[in-house]
């Protein structure tokens, strides 16, 4: 068997080959978000304090306190 007719094998459609490069290009980003967010997380971690940004900071509101059951 000649190396041509090996390779005969693995002739993909357009379709096979827009789903394999989206495929790739998915685990490519994937992988230099988590560069990114391995390489950067003080900075994410930081307050906005720490940072030195004095913008409007949004708590979380305060729990609603539950009505008290009464006994019968």
């Amino acid at each position: 068997m000649s190396l041509r007719s090996r390779l005969q094998m693995f002739v993909l459609t357009r379709q096979e080959q827009r789903t394999i490069a989206f495929i790739v290009l998915a685990v490519i980003l994937g992988l230099i978000t988590q560069h990114y967010r391995r390489h950067h997380s003080e900075r994410l971690e930081a307050g906005p304090s720490d940072l030195g940004q004095t913008g409007p900071v949004f708590a979380s509101p305060a729990p609603t306190p539950q009505p008290a059951r009464g006994h019968r």
